[in-house]
């Protein structure tokens, strides 16, 4: 098990993500191919590529520490070459990738106002021989909740080798049911090692004439960090494709650090408002003991384990700033003995600077995963989400 968590700290450390919108595209009815190139003073050379569709949307999957140029073009013939006539456009400037983090929005146009060198022109009529290193990423993707992707060895492989996961499923959000502009949405963040069929029952307990449930699924083993730039990055094109203002948050475990994490990041861009409820569910607000005795004595540390220690950069961060006014937050806490609820202890779970941000602080007689089926546990939190949400 270490063997191939170590494997895939390493993997973590060589991989990055370029990802962003090509716009321009949506009159040409043809999908957009958008390639990676090596930049200068290397070999011209496409070193990746993906087809972005129509919407224009890419996530490309690169090496950590190389420079690269971006190239897109509207495949009119479907050929995956540059022909003559077909609108093309490039990033206006060189790209370096970061390990295991996203360097940001990348946007361009397809504009014809760049000028491809002859080599470029060569390197992207050979596409059909780039060997792709894919990185699916659900952008709304319908699923049933008991679709094979969810199963708990899923999220187990999430835990211990994340870039197998991000490489074998990907992860991102899905839904539930068909998007209806007239629902509100409400999203559920699973914990460490988690799958989003744990909240089976709370999405039981949802009035679908008023909400639709959609889920995150990530690789719990990446550092946090990165997974709320995941988040932030699936969500921001969420809302480029659909017509929605907000969006409910609930959250299970170290779930409630990542959606408290993407919260106080839309309030520093002055966008709080699109979350009017975060709920969560037994999460650690002063992290784990035992995520901190994995980082000082096991063989390689999970790299989110870093961010699980007691006390924290990470959890110290959450707390720096207000919640936002207009955001409700819910917390539950369970207990099942005089000090945990069998996995996270009271201490963490009650941290007084969370108290202080939440509105309401509710405690239930149950253990870590119980808390997630437990009827009293539903009717309080549907009671929380049917009275915050925008009334239509």
């Amino acid at each position: 098990m270490f063997n191939e968590l170590q494997r895939n700290v390493r993997d973590l450390e060589s991989l990055a993500g370029l990802y962003g919108e090509v716009s321009g595209g949506a009159e040409e009815s043809a999908p957009i191919i958008v390639a990676a190139l090596a930049g200068p003073g290397a070999v011209e050379s496409v070193l990746n590529y993906t087809e972005a569709g129509t919407n224009g949307r890419f996530l490309l999957r690169v090496q950590a520490g190389q420079r690269y140029r971006l190239v897109a073009f509207a495949d009119r013939n479907g050929n995956r070459r540059l022909d003559a006539g077909e609108p093309f456009g490039q990033l206006d400037r060189i790209v370096t990738a970061q390990g295991g983090r996203s360097t940001g929005r990348l946007d361009f146009a397809l504009d014809n106002a760049a000028s491809l060198s002859a080599a470029d022109r060569t390197a992207l009529a050979g596409l059909a021989e780039v060997k792709r290193i894919e990185l699916p990423i659900a952008l709304g993707d319908e699923v049933a909740l008991d679709d094979p992707v969810f199963s708990p060895d899923g999220g187990r492989k999430g835990l211990w080798t994340p870039t197998d996961f991000l490489s074998e499923i990907g992860g991102g959000i899905y839904f539930l049911q068909p998007f209806d502009p007239k629902k509100t949405p409400v999203l559920f963040v699973h914990g460490a090692g988690g799958n989003p069929r744990e909240f089976e029952s709370l999405i039981a307990g949802l009035d679908r004439e008023r909400f639709q449930p959609w889920v995150f699924y990530y690789p719990s083993g990446l550092r946090l960090g990165t997974v709320v730039q995941l988040l932030d990055g699936v969500m921001t094109n969420l809302r480029r494709e659909h017509p929605f203002q907000e969006v409910m948050v609930t959250a299970h475990s170290m779930g409630g650090l990542v959606a408290m994490s993407y919260l106080k990041l839309l309030a520093a861009r002055g966008d709080a408002r699109q979350v009017p409820l975060l709920v969560t569910l037994s999460t650690p607000w002063r992290g784990h003991d035992a995520a901190e005795l994995g980082v000082k004595y096991a063989p390689v540390a999970i790299p989110s384990w870093i961010d699980m220690q007691v006390d924290s950069d990470f959890q110290r961060a959450l707390f720096a700033t207000p919640m936002p006014t207009n955001t409700r937050f819910g917390l539950f806490f369970g207990y099942h003995g005089d000090s945990s609820d069998g996995t996270i202890s009271l201490v963490s779970q009650l941290r007084p600077e969370a108290q202080l941000q939440a509105l309401r602080v509710l405690g239930f007689d149950e253990t870590h995963t119980s808390i997630l089926h437990a009827s009293a546990v539903t009717q309080a939190w549907r009671s929380l989400v049917e009275t915050a949400a925008p009334q239509r």
